[in-house]
């Protein structure tokens, strides 16, 4: 869908397999973490 969609972006977050089709590369976002601990940082971070 991301490769039909000009204005979209592709995220990925996954702990040893964040990866996206070269097609898309430069609209992705790939996390190579624990979903756990990059929701954690992220609620972190709100507060600051």
């Amino acid at each position: 869908m991301t490769a039909e969609n000009p204005r979209a972006t592709y995220a990925c977050i996954n702990y040893g397999e964040a990866v996206c089709l070269k097609e898309i590369t430069k609209r992705s976002v790939c996390i190579n973490k624990d979903i756990g601990e990059v929701v954690e940082t992220m609620l972190s971070q709100e507060n600051t």
